[in-house]
């Protein structure tokens, strides 16, 4: 997805940061598969987690990942969003690496992941395997209230009937993984110390 380009003559106001953020915020909501595409039955409000998803791991960068590795996408406790996912993907790549879809049922398996998944139904009974990741570089997502405050990466949340998104950039760093400033510029940042 192309990010709007900005006018090269000095910026008036702050037209520009809005308008990037405006640029920024269509490009995570559109995915890249049409809605003729999506499984049947999958609500409106999983595809769009699904496009969000699909966009944290296009502005993520593992730097221990091998060049020709697939980007392994790990979704656990959600049927309906692993197949949103496998619709989301279908025939896209990113920075020219292939993206699988795999629904793991044993947590020691996790460390394989580059990008884990946990519905926010799962939390709970996921937490030692999230605690098994923390130090590795697996971009952990979940749609779990205070996700980002305490085991994870990145918490999708609803805000005034909108999804929103907060990175915890401290608990990132800790994992090894780089996020685009473009995709920080987004979110509602937060850091270890507002967990405390």
């Amino acid at each position: 997805m192309d990010i709007l380009m900005m006018p090269s003559r000095a910026p008036h106001g702050r037209w520009w940061l809005r308008a990037a953020g405006l640029a920024m915020a269509c490009a995570l909501m559109v995915w890249p598969g049409s809605l003729a595409a999506a499984p049947q039955g999958v609500a409106p409000d999983v595809l769009v987690k699904a496009a969000f998803i699909f966009n944290f791991a296009k502005f993520t960068e593992w730097p221990t990942l091998p060049p020709t590795a697939s980007i392994i996408t790990c979704v656990v406790g959600d049927d309906e969003m692993a197949a949103a996912l496998v619709a989301t993907i279908r025939g896209q790549q990113i920075s020219g690496r292939a993206v699988e879809v795999l629904q793991p049922a044993d947590p020691a398996t996790w460390p394989a992941c580059n990008l884990l998944f946990v519905a926010d139904r799962e939390t709970r009974q996921a937490a030692g395997g999230l605690t098994t990741v923390k130090t590795r570089p697996v971009l952990t997502v979940s749609d779990s209230k205070d996700f980002a405050r305490s085991s994870g990466i990145i918490e999708l949340y609803l805000e005034q009937g909108r999804m929103r998104f907060a990175i915890n950039t401290d608990a990132a760093e800790r994992a090894g993984l780089h996020i685009s400033s473009r995709l920080l510029g987004l979110a509602r940042v937060i850091r270890d110390r507002d967990a405390q």
